[in-house]
């Protein structure tokens, strides 16, 4: 594993769940390697959410990326607004909010 730093450039992702699991209807997360990380998240190696969605088979999909520095997931976490950043909860507006 590598370690990463704020200024670390990599993919800000965001997962959109296809029911909610409790109040969570989204995933916000970080990776240098989207590919592995979405792997990880499939089988038993992602978050405690990522990994309570699959028990409890909620389908799920990556529904927004950008490529920004890791500090940039923190400001969106701090927003605490994952549905207004996310197109399928919030249409084509939502790719003109937080470029």
């Amino acid at each position: 594993m590598t370690y990463q730093t704020f200024d670390t450039v990599g993919t800000v992702y965001l997962i959109h769940f296809e029911t909610k699991l409790a109040h969570a209807q989204h995933y916000l997360g970080f990776t240098t390697d989207l590919e592995q990380r979405l792997k990880s998240h499939s089988g038993k190696n992602g978050s405690k959410l990522m990994n309570a969605v699959n028990e409890n088979e909620i389908k799920w999909s990556v529904s927004r990326t950008w490529t920004k520095p890791k500090s940039f997931e923190r400001e969106l976490k701090n927003c605490a607004n994952s549905p207004v950043l996310c197109p399928v909860c919030s249409g084509e507006k939502a790719y003109n909010r937080k470029k």
